[in-house]
């Protein structure tokens, strides 16, 4: 199983969804096989080790708790990418980090400085997606 952490483009932002991944320093979407389609307005956002999002997670990580417990030392990684994403887009993007497989059970709808205070925290949620609004008012 693995975790997957995965931003999601909007709008105008969608068709620009290679060069933002460029911008925060990931490498470019591979396809497993050449049939395969993948949304355009997708990054998947890999771990430190590459691959899926399992090198962000803490040993004890308990994909039954509410929150994932990070590895400390990789979310400074994680916030840059995020901030470089945030940077290059111009409307509202989503972000989750759910186990393969997984659909979200609640979505939040908050402010760019709250998901990055969550993920400090270690304290994003294993079933919920994020919208990060641009121009409306987020709500908890």
């Amino acid at each position: 199983m693995c975790l997957i952490v995965t931003a999601r483009l909007s709008g105008s932002d969608a068709a620009r969804a290679p060069e933002i991944r460029r911008a925060a320093g990931l490498p470019p979407e591979r396809r497993l096989f050449h049939f395969s389609r993948r949304r355009s307005d997708t990054i998947n956002i890999p771990g430190p080790d590459g691959g899926c999002g399992c090198s962000f997670l803490a040993e004890s990580a308990d994909w039954n708790a509410p929150t994932w417990d990070m590895e400390p030392a990789t979310l400074p990684r994680l916030e840059h990418i995020l901030q470089s994403i945030h940077t290059e887009t111009s409307g509202d993007f989503s972000f989750d980090a759910l186990w393969v497989g997984e659909s979200p059970l609640e979505e939040r709808k908050i402010s760019f400085d709250e998901l990055l205070q969550l993920a400090r925290e270690s304290r994003l949620g294993t079933s919920t997606r994020y919208v990060i609004l641009r121009n409306s008012q987020a709500k908890a």
